[in-house]
C-alpha cells in the first residue's frame, strides 16, 4: 500500500531559508537515497520548519519509520508527520475556513490550500471566487517557500483579481484587510515577506 506524508522538520534558528530550497531538496533526497521505497516529492522552507512532501511505496506502516527520521536528524528534529491518506472529517464551512487560516498562519500553506480546495469545489458564485482567491494566496506562498519569487508575486496578483469585487467579511475573515496585506507584499516585491490573516 502506498502512503503519502507531509513531514515537518524543525528549522531551528531559521537555519534554512527559501533561498536554500534546491540545496535542501537535494540534500534530503541524498540522505534517503538508500530507501528505494521512499520518494521525496518536494520540500518547502518556512520560518519554523521544513515541510517535506514524501511518498512511501509498498508499506503497511502507519507512521514514517524511525530509520527515516533518524536520517533526517542532520537537517532538523521531527516536529510532525501528517498522514495525507487519513480519512477526512465532515466539518461546517466556517470551521474549514478557520482551520485553513490556522494552517496559513503556521505557514503550512500547502495544507491550507488542500483544506480549502474541498469546499471550493462545491461552492458557487461569489463564494467560489473568494475561496479561489484565498487558495491562490496559499499557492503563492508555497512558491515563496521555494524561493520562486516571480511566480509568488504573479500568483498574488491573480489572487487580488479574484478578490477585487468583494468587500467586508467572508465568514470570519476581513477581505479588505487581506487585500491590503497582499498589496503591501506586492509593493515590496524585492523584499517579500509572509503575513498573518486575522480571524474576527
Amino acid at each position: 500500500m502506498d502512503k503519502r506524508y507531509m513531514i515537518y522538520i524543525n528549522n531551528k534558528n531559521k537555519r534554512y531559508s527559501p533561498e536554500n530550497y534546491k540545496y535542501v531538496l537535494m540534500h534530503v533526497r541524498s540522505l534517503l537515497k538508500d530507501f528505494s521505497d521512499v520518494l521525496v516529492r518536494d520540500v518547502r522552507i518556512s520560518s519554523y520548519f521544513i515541510e517535506m512532501d514524501v511518498s512511501i511505496y509498498n508499506t503497511k506502516e502507519i507512521f514514517v519509520s524511525p530509520k527515516i527520521t533518524e536520517k533526517l536528524n542532520s537537517v532538523g528534529s521531527l516536529l510532525l508527520c501528517d498522514d495525507l491518506s487519513e480519512p477526512k472529517f465532515c466539518l461546517t464551512k466556517d470551521c474549514i475556513v478557520n482551520h485553513a487560516i490556522y494552517l496559513f498562519n503556521l505557514e503550512r500553506f500547502w495544507k491550507s490550500h488542500e483544506v480549502l480546495e474541498g469546499i471550493w469545489k462545491e461552492s458557487t458564485g461569489s463564494e467560489k471566487l473568494i475561496l479561489n482567491g484565498i487558495i491562490l494566496i496559499d499557492a503563492a506562498f508555497v512558491h515563496y517557500q521555494k524561493n520562486e519569487f516571480d511566480v509568488f508575486i504573479s500568483i498574488l496578483k491573480r489572487s487580488i483579481e479574484k478578490l477585487r469585487g468583494n468587500l467586508g467579511m467572508f465568514y470570519n475573515l476581513n477581505l479588505n484587510e487581506i487585500k491590503e496585506n497582499l498589496n503591501n507584499v506586492i509593493e515590496k516585491k524585492n523584499h517579500p515577506y509572509t503575513f498573518k490573516i486575522s480571524v474576527h
